[in-house]
């Protein structure tokens, strides 16, 4: 015999959370989710949003699997460590987060800011549609693999040289050679 639970967000079903999210004004009629400095510690399991997931400066500290997001992630200034496999449709800015590993083969359908982060190694198959951002970071070292359709942005990083072979479509900055 098999028991199905349903899944659970600050103990209450899935569903009755993303009610009370609605009833609170969490949620606009876009399909947003703002949770800024909201008293939210958790998000249930594959949890969807139409828009964007704004978590800036809440208390969710680690985030489900299956996380499927229609916009962009602003998880900035949270306790974030990783992210899990997820899907996102814009920009994602882990700024001032605790973000030590990325999972790999993300995709960012925008800009990525890993700015004042410690995280210390991108992922294999990196692919940024915008920027990335990896201002004041610990990162020594860009993989072979990776793709950025904009600039890469390295002050503050120990970043000492890039190799011409890597898809950057558009500059190093501050450049390598100042």
């Amino acid at each position: 015999m098999i028991v199905v639970y349903p899944t659970l967000a600050m103990n209450e079903p899935a569903s009755q959370f993303v009610q009370d999210l609605r009833f609170h004004g969490y949620i606009d009629n876009y399909g947003n989710v703002k949770l800024r400095f909201a008293p939210i510690t958790a998000l249930p399991a594959g949890f969807k949003t139409k828009g964007y997931l704004d978590i800036e400066a809440s208390d969710i500290v680690r985030l489900p699997r299956g996380l499927d997001i229609g916009g962009y992630f602003n998880a900035a200034n949270t306790g974030l460590k990783q992210l899990p496999r997820m899907k996102v449709g814009g920009y994602i800015n882990l700024t001032n987060t605790q973000i030590t590993r990325l999972p790999p083969n993300l995709v960012v359908r925008g800009d990525l800011s890993l700015v004042n982060t410690p995280l210390t190694e991108l992922p294999q198959r990196l692919f940024v549609e915008g920027n990335l951002y990896l201002t004041n970071s610990p990162i020594d070292a860009i993989p072979d693999d990776i793709y950025v359709g904009g600039n890469l942005y390295i002050r503050g990083t120990n970043i000492r040289k890039v190799s011409p072979d890597l898809r950057i479509e558009g500059q190093v900055l501050p450049s390598l050679s100042q």
